[in-house]
């Protein structure tokens, strides 16, 4: 019972920090995003303005994601035996697409600008862009280091991806800074170049994600390293002969194992029941995120 009660407490603890992690992506994306929108604007600096787009972008994701972890940390019910956790995957999956889709009116905008801009066509954006690019490219490591830390400890998809997005955002802004630079030595194509630059890159990472989201929703297995690990410790466990079979899937944040294992014919009832729940301790002590296992005993028979 102690042990129940202390397991129900690192879980509160933990979706109370990727609550508070959330909240903090989502406050920092948006105020960079409010920031670059405005010195773009007072720069004339169309990368500022694509960045400030970026990190927008980081906003809603962010925004979904708090909405996502505040669902997925449900725990299971009558109407759903294996939790809450897929609404994160579902979540990724639609900010993905609507990522591509807004990616796509950009880039053909960029791409119009960039031979506006060759053909002299545009003036310079303003200096203070350089150094707004700076502060956006020093905020957006230190916040893609916070979040990548807390999604490997509670191995949140959501929030790894959210990480992602802001160390994107990051070199996005390093790309920023040199485009202007640039237009000072009139290249002033630099400019909107790099907006240009930074819709690909958006479209690489998106597609990435729903790659990982499909992959998720789909319940594709986890990698086969993790089952010879399940495999291996299930069979250190004493009175187990081998294991029959072994099936695991990503849950949202967690692990759900399916095993089937043998023992030999002559254990009774009882001893078979209690070999089989020393392999789910053993399996959820070793294997780190595991939600849910579901064990079946069958006899050996040599």
């Amino acid at each position: 019972m102690h042990k129940l009660s202390q397991d129900n407490l690192i879980y509160a603890q933990c979706h109370s920090c990727e609550k508070k992690a959330s909240w903090i992506a989502v406050s920092s994306n948006l105020l960079l995003a409010v920031f670059k929108l405005i010195v773009g604007i007072i720069s004339g600096s169309k990368a500022v303005i694509g960045d400030s787009i970026y990190s927008f972008k980081d906003f809603l994701t962010s925004l979904v994601v708090l909405i996502g972890v505040k669902i997925s940390g449900k725990p299971a019910d009558d109407d759903h035996h294996y939790g809450h956790g897929k609404i994160e995957f579902v979540a990724i999956f639609l900010i993905s697409l609507l990522i591509i889709i807004g990616t796509i009116f950009l880039f053909i905008h960029s791409v119009k600008d960039v031979w506006l801009a060759y053909h002299g066509q545009v003036n310079p954006p303003k200096f203070i862009a350089f150094w707004a690019a700076v502060v956006s490219i020093v905020a957006n490591y230190k916040l893609s280091s916070y979040l990548h830390c807390v999604g490997v400890r509670l191995g949140s998809p959501a929030m790894l991806a959210n990480a992602k997005h802001n160390h994107s955002d990051a070199i996005s802004s390093g790309f920023v800074a040199g485009g202007v630079l640039l237009t000072r030595f009139g290249f002033y194509f630099a400019d909107p170049l790099v907006a240009v630059i930074e819709t690909l890159d958006l479209i690489r990472l998106s597609a990435s994600m729903l790659n990982d989201s499909l992959k998720g929703i789909m319940d594709s297995s986890i990698n086969s390293s993790i089952i010879r690990q399940m495999t291996h410790f299930a069979e250190l466990v004493p009175g187990v002969k081998r294991v029959a079979s072994i099936n695991a899937r990503k849950v949202g944040q967690g692990i759900w194992v399916e095993i089937i294992i043998k023992v030999d014919h002559s254990h009774t009832l009882d001893n078979g029941y209690m070999i089989g729940r020393h392999v789910e301790e053993t399996l959820m002590k070793r294997i780190d995120n595991i939600v849910g296992i579901n064990l079946a005993v069958e006899p050996y028979m040599p």
